[in-house]
Formats: structure tokens, sequence, C-alpha cells
């Protein structure tokens, strides 16, 4: 009798337990405040002594049967609870695995922050999908400063009449088949986008104001990838 009532004063006790981690756990969420590695380590150690209270309890019957009926078997009670211990085993052992494995993974955080790092990996996928240079001009000026800015010190972007991006080097007076002073205007000028849909396309000109109008001299072409930033430069097809 006296071991029937610790156990009954220990089921109560752990009753309680269980009923203040629940409570604690709703109000502290409702709050803000969800500290999720002290809930989670809460939360398995209640298990863990649940799980050693049936096992106790199990071994205590199993004890008792056999004394009370010393010629009966208890195979069938010693193969369940077997399974039980082997079953409780695995899964605490995994867990401590995984705890061990997240060892260096931030433990306390409020709801908010979790919230906040869940839309921050979100938001950074979403601009993996869209590419890094989203834009033309975003593209250009990655071109600009890690290639043209080498030769060029100023760039200035600008729009054609048709609303095309293009941006001006550098102008100045130049000599061109033998005639001297004659204008001229280094530009890049956005093509389109390539073929397989990666990459933008941008030409290099500089044109000569000549009496006989404008002649152009093709230089390169540049390619940038909108995705990985990789920039490739290739003769323009048609420039002479």
């Amino acid at each position: 009798m006296k071991k029937r009532k610790w156990s009954k004063i220990f089921l109560i006790l752990y009753v309680i337990c269980v009923l203040s981690y629940t409570a604690a756990r709703i109000i502290l969420k409702e709050y803000g405040y969800f500290y999720y590695d002290f809930f989670e380590k809460g939360k398995m150690l209640l298990l863990l002594i649940g799980a050693v209270y049936i096992w106790c309890i199990g071994v205590g019957n199993l004890k008792r049967y056999k004394m009370r009926y010393p010629g009966r078997s208890i195979t069938g009670g010693c193969i369940l609870l077997g399974i039980f211990t082997v079953v409780s085993v695995g899964f605490f052992g995994n867990y401590f695995v995984r705890t061990m494995s997240m060892w260096e993974t931030s433990a306390y955080q409020p709801v908010e922050e979790r919230e906040e790092k869940a839309e921050e990996t979100e938001e950074s996928k979403t601009q993996e999908q869209r590419g890094v240079y989203e834009t033309v001009e975003d593209a250009y000026q990655y071109l600009y400063d890690e290639v043209l800015s080498l030769s060029y010190s100023s760039s200035s972007s600008q729009y054609n009449a048709k609303g095309n991006f293009y941006a001006v080097l550098e102008t100045g007076m130049g000599t061109y088949e033998g005639q001297e002073n004659v204008p001229y205007t280094i530009e890049v000028v956005d093509d389109r986008i390539s073929d397989d849909g990666e990459s933008y396309m941008f030409n290099f000109y500089k044109i000569y104001e000549t009496a006989e109008g404008d002649i152009t001299d093709f230089g390169l072409r540049y390619l940038v990838n909108k995705y990985t930033g990789k920039i490739t430069a290739e003769e323009v097809p048609w420039g002479n």
C-alpha cells in the first residue's frame, strides 16, 4: 500500500508539472517570447520522466505477478517491456543526437526574431529567383564598376527617344582618318537580353561626328549575367 501511495503522489505531481508546463508555454508564446530550446528540453524531460515511471511500474508489476503466481510465465510481459524500452531509448537517443548536431544554433529567440529570420530567408530565395541584377541599370552599373571604370572616370546614364538605356563614358575631340579636331562620343548602349534569357547585352561604340556624317567604330559587346554577375566580352558580329 505504501508503494502505491507514493506512486499516486508522484502521478499527481507529474500531472501538475505537465499542466504548469503547458500553461507557461501558451502564456509566453501569446506575449511573443517563445523560448523554443527551453520548452523543447522541458518537454523531453517530462517525457523522459514519464517513460521511466512507466518502466518502473512495469518492472514492479512483473515482480509482484511472479511472486503471486510462481508457476506462471512472464515472458509476454517481459517482451512488451523490452519493446517499450527499445522504443524509448531510440526516441530519446535520436533527440540527443539531433541536439548535439544543432549545438551551435541560437537557442533562445523571441517569436519576432524567428519570423524575421524566416522572412529574410524567403526574401533571399526570391531575390535569387529574380536575379541579382534585376534591371538593366543595375547590370550596367555593375559592368561600369568592375570593368569600364578602369578606363573611364565618369559615366552618365541616359535614355534615347525610344526610352532605351545608354551611358556616355567620354566626349572630346580626336582624329579620324587624317581629320583633326573631330568631335567624338564613347557610349555603351543596351542592346537586348541574350538568347538564353540570362544576360544583359551592352554594345560599346565610339561615334565620330565628321563632315560626312556620324561614323561609328564598334568596340566590344559585354554580357552581364543577371544571376551570377559574370561578365563576358566578345566582338560585335557586325563591327568593323
